[in-house]
């Protein structure tokens, strides 16, 4: 859970975030939407750093392509997915989003600490918002095609996943705290 409030902060799902890197050159487009440089290398460096903890290598050129190509195509499904979730009628309401907020903000020390996050990356709390928006609809998205694959995640699975976070050395919330996030990841992960 705390690495997915780190991706959430460091990079969202980049794109469609409004003028944070407002003069800088686009990665893609994507039915109109703007995938911008800036953030597709905020999370190529957020994917070199987790797959370098997992052991990856990623001194030879070859294997950096790999990961560029794997970073770009998966923030062009992100975007994709999105649109269909909008087009499907599926949006965040504010309140839901205020309360996911927050619920990030909890997560750090102080407010204080929180902002000063966001000043490090660039990134305002309104930004963090559409993101949160966009993370949203993509839940949505998987669950409602989860519903139509009857796709199902055990509760062993849920416990599996909880226990390998813990055993990474991340600090992680209780287990019936993020056990629906975690069934929700599962589900969308399984959707693919």
């Amino acid at each position: 859970f705390v690495w997915v409030v780190a991706l959430l902060l460091l990079g969202g799902i980049g794109y469609g975030v409004k003028d944070v890197f407002p003069s800088e050159k686009l990665m893609a487009k994507v039915n109109g939407e703007s995938l911008q440089a800036a953030l597709f290398e905020v999370r190529l460096e957020q994917a070199k750093t987790f797959y370098t903890a997992q052991g990856a290598d990623f001194k030879t050129e070859e294997n950096i392509d790999l990961l560029k190509q794997q970073v770009l195509d998966d923030m062009i499904n992100e975007m994709l997915l999105v649109q269909y979730g909008k087009e499907q009628g599926m949006a965040a309401t504010p309140e839901i989003v205020e309360k996911e907020y927050q619920q990030t903000v909890a997560q750090f020390p102080s407010k204080e600490e929180f902002q000063k996050q966001l000043t490090a990356q660039g990134t305002t709390p309104e930004n963090v918002r559409f993101v949160i928006s966009q993370q949203l609809i993509l839940r949505q998205v998987a669950e409602q095609q989860a519903a139509e694959h009857k796709v199902e995640v055990s509760g062993e699975e849920i416990q599996k996943a909880y226990d390998e976070a813990v055993a990474s050395g991340a600090e992680v919330p209780a287990f019936e705290e993020v056990k629906a996030d975690i069934e929700a990841f599962l589900r969308q992960q399984k959707v693919g």
